[in-house]
């Protein structure tokens, strides 16, 4: 509650006084997060705040911390006012922090003047926007109310990359206590038993399914010759991804078959990268490479009506936005069994993989090739109601309240 005092004076001392008027409040959220709008490189974690931002708005008072450039960008935004606090592309309250202003001392500071009723961290292992406001919780406002999304950085397959280096931090987390009396945003059963299992039972964990953009899209209608398919990958070009194995089994696929892959995505590591150019120089004439580079947020759909599926065999994935954005594009998905969806094929949206059976994923990517027309527009329509089903899901956004209750 805010309280406001208004006195009233009829010019006599004695005859002062006073009138209390309650005003209900929206709860002030303060998250801080590496990347944000008008930045697109990073993918899910900057859509998992702007849907946040888009749905709860009006129920929320949201101001977001950021860094004032992209993904592995040197040059900040252009157009953005950096170290003050001013209005996103979405007309959100963000201060985008320029890198003399992303310290310890500075997060502190913002801790301070801005006394919000929950602090909201994007992420497990980022120094500046997660570690600097643990610890400045930890010392001055140990009462402040903290909630971290760890964003799939702790399942089983994303703690494989740089293990030691993880299992160093993560134990330094657990013996400092920084994570001991927060909430952590799990997007799923799966998310909430990773969290568990590293920090113990006691942690304190909701779950909330991730929100996605809530816009209806017209069903889309695809030419599909039998043997013939293109096919999308839309992520950030890192190990985690598991490009490389995608391009291994594609290489594999029978050689009656005509196929187009088209890679989308920033290259987040550039030694990954090279050693997946050189199976795209390796590839077998039926199959077509073309890496694309990155595309915006407001060009994922409109390109992904072109393509007839999508795929990401990925290690770990706690939701998967490009996921669902491709079966809402009319694109059945091909991914692996690393990621809340399941039972794709029962649904005829796509397929959930296990890694290890390449045999099956071959048998997929053929059959896919083999689809006729009249088969593919099953696939597409079922893909596209699923994914309406996930987008404009009736409880999400009353689980997103419930986390901050």
């Amino acid at each position: 509650m805010v309280v406001y005092c208004i006195r009233k004076l009829d010019g006599k001392e004695s005859d002062q006084f006073l009138i209390f008027v309650k005003v209900n409040h929206k709860k002030k959220i303060l998250i801080f997060v590496d990347w944000y709008l008008p930045g697109y490189k990073a993918g899910g974690p900057i859509r998992s705040i702007a849907n946040m931002y888009s749905h709860l708005k009006n129920d929320y008072d949201f101001r977001i911390v950021t860094s004032d450039l992209d993904l592995h960008e040197e040059i900040p935004y252009p157009l953005v006012k950096s170290d003050q606090w001013t209005k996103g592309p979405d007309g959100s309250d963000v201060l985008y922090l320029s890198k003399a202003k992303r310290n310890y001392n500075e997060i502190a500071k913002i801790l301070k003047e801005e006394r919000a009723d929950f602090i909201y961290l994007n992420s497990v292992f980022s120094k500046v926007f997660t570690v600097y406001p643990l610890l400045a919780r930890k010392r001055h406002f140990p009462v402040r109310k903290v909630i971290l999304a760890p964003r799939g950085m702790l399942g089983a397959g994303a703690l494989q990359i740089k293990a030691a280096k993880k299992k160093i931090f993560l134990s330094w987390m657990k013996i400092t206590g920084l994570c001991s009396t927060i909430r952590w945003h799990a997007s799923s059963e799966g998310e909430s038993a990773e969290v568990k299992k590293i920090f113990g039972k006691n942690a304190s964990t909701k779950i909330a399914l991730n929100l996605s953009e809530g816009r209806e899209i017209n069903p889309i209608k695809k030419i599909k010759k039998k043997g013939e398919m293109k096919i999308a990958f839309l992520s950030r070009i890192s190990i985690k991804k598991n490009l490389e194995g995608t391009l291994h089994l594609l290489s594999k696929t029978s050689e009656q078959y005509k196929i187009q892959f088209d890679i989308f995505g920033p290259i987040e590591d550039a030694n990954y990268w090279s050693k997946c150019e050189v199976l795209i120089r390796s590839m077998p004439k039926h199959v077509k490479v073309n890496y694309k580079g990155a595309i915006a947020n407001n060009q994922v759909t409109e390109t992904l009506k072109k393509y007839h599926f999508s795929i990401l065999l990925t290690f770990n994935e706690n939701f998967g936005h490009s996921i669902i954005e491709s079966m809402a594009a009319g694109c059945p998905v091909i991914i692996s069994d690393q990621t809340p969806w399941r039972d794709l094929e029962k649904k005829l949206a796509g397929w959930d993989l296990t890694l290890k059976d390449e045999d099956k994923i071959l048998q997929v990517l053929n059959d896919a090739a083999e689809m006729d027309e009249e088969t593919f527009d099953i696939w597409n329509q079922s893909a596209q109601k699923f994914a309406m089903q996930i987008i404009f899901h009736p409880q999400s956004i009353q689980q997103h309240k419930e986390l901050f209750s």
